[in-house]
């Protein structure tokens, strides 16, 4: 009778816990239109964050300049009064008042090419702005994986410390019968130490945890992640973030080539001006110049020649970084699919050592099993539903972690 509710207390303890958790583990399948607008609802703050609106800020000032730039600059405004000539007691028969205005007009193509490439500028802020937007995204995600394991873990680190406090029981009931000794007992409580260290660093794991939330979209928010999806990629490099931006370094780039090769066409000014001559008679010129290149060698070509090598670096750094992206994507690549076989191989291992379990009550209570086999092989299985927590919580954030990648995602 004895053994019987020992088994029954046992079962009952160390399988209720590790139910829970497995249901918490399905729980993106249960109810995922909620999950989906809480997770929505933190996205949406998460677009509030002082990072992103100071980028989205960036967007907005580069659009101005890009618009200003087409502008011509400010005409000046001059009174002139003339006496002469120099010298002569008749100068004052000659003096003229005159009132005018002057108006530069720039390189023809100049303006144009200046607010392109502003205007590409902001087209590339546009992209950091949503490149940071994503890897926060992927960092939230990463978090939240983080806070649903700990919460599960927490939960069958429970059923551990119930397991261990049954085998306690039982060895100092067979110490009373003189059938156990007492090293047997302090070889428990030392084993289940290692319970409570976990347990610490979860806590520890845990404020890190919320401080990340807090920080991210104010709040620490108990919800479960809804389900994520690896992005289908084609293996283009130019559908990523970081290769997007560095096309937008060679569009500006290429643009200011555009400004240096527009520099070499004249530039213009108009003056005219209106008044009144000595005598009351009353006048007005116009007068139209264009600048010629004369020093064109020494000033307008070595810019230019400047910008085209400038051109060829971004091509170079736009090769660099389309390198480096692909062999990031196929590294995380390579680490999803492990993490995925190990999923499996820690459900395979779970689902043996839960047989094992079960064979191991059924020949104890048939008295031909060993007590403590049975409670190591129970705890085993805790073991591997602690390492599988443990393991999905890293495949979210390597799944994320590449996604973040992707434009659009």
């Amino acid at each position: 009778m004895f053994k019987i509710i020992t088994i029954a207390l046992l079962v009952s303890m160390s399988t209720a816990l590790p139910a829970k958790a497995e249901e918490i583990a399905r729980a993106t399948q249960d109810n995922p239109p909620q999950e989906i607008g809480a997770f929505a609802r933190l996205l949406e703050k998460l677009r509030q964050h002082p990072e992103i609106a100071s980028l989205q800020a960036r967007v907005e000032s580069s659009e101005h300049y890009a618009k200003g730039e087409l502008g011509l600059p400010d005409p000046m405004l001059f009174v002139e009064e003339q006496d002469y000539p120099i010298g002569s007691s008749m100068s004052r028969n000659q003096e003229e008042k005159m009132i005018g205005f002057k108006q530069s007009i720039p390189a023809f193509g100049t303006r144009s090419a200046k607010s392109e490439k502003v205007q590409a500028d902001a087209h590339k802020q546009q992209l950091a702005a949503n490149y940071a937007f994503a890897t926060m995204k992927a960092k939230l995600i990463t978090v939240l994986a983080t806070w649903q394991r700990i919460k599960e873990q927490e939960k069958l680190l429970d059923s551990q410390a119930a397991l261990f406090g049954s085998e306690r029981t039982s060895i100092k009931g067979r110490i009373a019968a003189n059938q156990a000794g007492g090293s047997q007992l302090s070889m428990s409580q030392a084993e289940s130490t290692e319970v409570q260290i976990m347990r610490t660093e979860l806590d520890k794991e845990k404020h890190e945890v919320m401080a990340m939330l807090t920080n991210m979209v104010g709040e620490a928010p108990d919800i479960e992640m809804p389900p994520v999806m690896l992005v289908v990629w084609d293996h283009d490099p130019d559908k990523t973030y970081p290769v997007a931006i560095a096309t937008k370094d060679i569009e500006m780039a290429r643009k200011d080539v555009d400004t240096r090769e527009a520099e070499f066409s004249p530039s213009f000014e108009v003056q005219a001006n209106y008044g009144r001559m000595y005598g009351g008679d009353k006048a007005s010129t116009i007068m139209v110049g264009l600048s010629i290149p004369l020093w064109a060698s020494e000033s307008q070509r070595p810019k230019l020649k400047g910008a085209k090598a400038a051109l060829h670096s971004s091509e170079l750094d736009q090769d660099t970084v389309k390198r480096n992206v692909v062999e990031k994507l196929d590294h995380l690549k390579a680490q999803i699919y492990t993490s995925s076989n190990k999923i499996e191989l820690l459900k395979t291992k779970n689902t043996h050592l839960e047989a094992s379990a079960k064979a191991l009550t059924r020949e104890y209570e048939a008295g031909k099993g060993d007590l403590a086999m049975y409670l190591k092989a129970k705890r085993d299985a805790l073991s591997a539903r602690i390492s599988l927590a443990q393991e999905r919580a890293k495949h979210i954030a390597l799944i994320a972690d590449f996604n973040h990648y992707i434009i659009g995602e």
